[in-house]
């Protein structure tokens, strides 16, 4: 990624993230709408769930300018 993009998607990022559970709920509802065969791979409730998914992002994002920093949290095998 140029550091153009980076930036872009960390300024996109920052938008998203003061509603993050927001964010994270309409992501799911998007994932188990259309690959509703997944929805057995995760609990019933969600709330933490959620809250992995929106900080390994963050993780992510924020060490886009250093992607060696961010493999571990990127190549995870563990559900975010």
């Amino acid at each position: 990624m140029t550091q153009d993009q980076v930036q872009l998607v960390q300024q996109s990022f920052s938008k998203v993230a003061p509603i993050a559970d927001q964010a994270a709920v309409l992501f799911y509802d998007r994932l188990f709408e259309t690959a509703p065969q997944v929805k057995a791979m995760f609990p019933a409730d969600l709330t933490e769930q959620r809250k992995k998914l929106m900080a390994t992002l963050a993780v992510v994002v924020n060490g886009l300018g250093d992607l060696t920093s961010i493999l571990p949290a990127a190549s995870s095998q563990t559900r975010f």
